[in-house]
């Protein structure tokens, strides 16, 4: 027994998910860092967390809203989506401390985001790493309207717990 089968064959959206890893974790580790490691890898894992808890509950039963990778069977690349994650939840955030965001700007922040990560959701559909029965893109701009907010009450719960002002 597999636990954590491989694709038969690799098709786009293996490729997509390969590629996008190579170039959201060159990208994580272009800017200088702002972060401590444990703040980092606390950042990556609880927005990996985040993706796997949305998608248990809507791929998952009873709702089997849309099936990630090949199928709805969990398969190895389904952990290496997750770890795409990480990145765009670093790198959101390294934005938001570089420029400071603070007001309405940070709800406008928010909203940016969520609108650009609808976009690339979009893209992983063209790339077959999302395959949608129930769902549609613009569905998922509220979840990412949750999940940004949730992230950034979670950075700021983190900087009270490192002692950083």
């Amino acid at each position: 027994m597999n636990l954590f089968p491989l694709p038969d064959e690799f098709s786009k959206n293996e490729w997509f998910v390969i590629i996008s890893l190579i170039t959201s974790y060159s990208v994580f580790f272009l800017p200088k860092r702002k972060f401590s490691l444990s703040m980092i890898i606390l950042i990556v894992l609880f927005s990996a967390t985040i993706a796997r808890i949305a998608d248990h509950v809507l791929a998952g039963p009873p709702l089997d809203l849309y099936d990630l990778m090949d199928s709805g069977k969990f398969e190895m690349f389904d952990i290496f989506s997750y770890l795409l994650y990480g990145p765009f939840a670093y790198i959101y955030l390294y934005i938001y401390e570089k420029f400071k965001i603070k007001h309405i700007y940070t709800f406008l922040f928010i909203v940016a985001f969520s609108i650009f990560s609808v976009a690339y959701e979009w893209i992983t559909v063209v790339f077959g790493v999302f395959t949608f029965k129930e769902w549609k893109s613009i569905y998922s701009f509220p979840v990412y309207l949750f999940v940004t907010s949730l992230t950034i009450l979670y950075y700021r719960f983190l900087r009270l717990l490192f002692k950083i002002h």
